[in-house]
């Protein structure tokens, strides 16, 4: 759609993509296996996902597994290599055909030497394939069990998701009667800005683009202004992000309506504004005493956030313009929760 605010025209081109059942499906399942501890039947690639390392301080029950993965060398994962040339790392990098093709051969639904793929595109995936098998024989050798014990001797268990949709969340509340889900949402301005900051597994394609734009070389014969400038990626970003979780908001109210008292939903600047009140809400959502300690923490880190102040960085960081175009895309956002977005922080 174009947008012409007086001083400049932008063309957004959503890279949208409606989410096959099937994927809907395999993520309910994959998180039922997690949450119940059935280590078996969880994927290779989230056994030995880089993120046990980099996020090793927030799964401290599960320490030792990370330690047991380090120890036998099962961190530097390279099976993606081949596959993500092809298959591509987000969204809208390749035609849509392509990414179910790939979705197909990466989960076996269908055989790269009997599919109509040439020979070096069949070697790809055999070689993902024959790569993971030989990091499930190591990890289920040394690993699995450390796992299995971390998560079946609580009996408070958690996992923070940033991919799964609200979509996915139906099957589990039906399947498991203590299950709570809490929605967190964030201003997409300050998501927009995150992304850009953020660790390369984190961004998105518009956010991706912002980062080689800025150190790219302008083309013989390609002047600056002939370019779309760096911020217009951010309000792709941010536009984006609203679009996908105006969808998950919805699918959040219908689900209150058929689960009530079983989702709730938390706006990351409240916790960041007022920590007390809000891990006090949570820990009563879940009906679990709050403890000291887990309180202490908890607050530090709030107060870490506060200092940099990390809910509104984005007011200084990005143009007004752009962040007056990403509050009239980002409109029924902020009407579904309620808040003005003059006053969102």
């Amino acid at each position: 759609m174009g947008i012409n605010d007086g001083t400049m025209s932008i063309l957004l081109v959503h890279f949208d993509r409606t989410i096959p059942e099937v994927e809907i499906e395999a993520v309910s399942e994959f998180l039922f296996h997690l949450l119940t501890g059935d280590v078996d039947r969880l994927p290779t690639e989230a056994l030995v996902h880089r993120y046990w390392l980099l996020f090793a301080k927030q799964h401290k029950h599960a320490r030792n597994y990370s330690v047991c993965l380090r120890k036998h060398r099962l961190t530097n994962v390279t099976c993606y290599n081949d596959a993500r040339v092809y298959c591509g790392m987000r969204f809208g990098q390749k035609p849509p055909e392509r990414l179910e093709q790939c979705r197909r051969l990466l989960t076996n639904q269908e055989n790269a030497t009997t599919t109509d793929v040439s020979p070096n595109i069949a070697r790809i995936f055999d070689n993902y394939h024959s790569c993971f098998q030989s990091y499930r024989n190591r990890v289920t050798a040394n690993c699995t069990e450390v796992l299995r014990k971390a998560i079946t001797g609580h009996h408070l268990r958690a996992t923070k998701l940033t991919r799964a949709t609200m979509n996915s969340m139906r099957p589990l509340l039906r399947l498991l009667p203590t299950l709570r889900v809490i929605h967190l949402v964030r201003d997409p301005r300050a998501v927009a800005l995150s992304r850009i900051r953020f660790h390369v597994s984190g961004r998105g394609i518009y956010t991706k683009k912002f980062r080689r734009s800025e150190s790219s070389p302008i083309p013989a014969g390609e002047s600056r202004v002939h370019r779309q400038k760096p911020e217009a990626f951010v309000v792709q970003e941010a536009s984006l992000y609203c679009h996908h979780v105006i969808g998950d908001i919805r699918s959040r109210l219908a689900l209150e309506r058929e689960f009530p008292g079983r989702i709730l939903s938390v706006r990351y600047e409240d916790v960041v504004a007022n920590p007390e009140q809000e891990f006090r809400d949570v820990y009563k959502f879940i009906d679990e005493p709050l403890p000291q300690t887990t309180f202490d923490e908890l607050q530090k880190l709030a107060k870490q956030g506060q200092a940099i102040n990390v809910s509104t960085k984005w007011q200084n960081s990005l143009a007004h313009r752009d962040v007056e175009t990403i509050t009239r895309h980002c409109a029924e956002f902020f009407h579904l929760l309620n808040t003005s977005s003059s006053t969102e922080s």
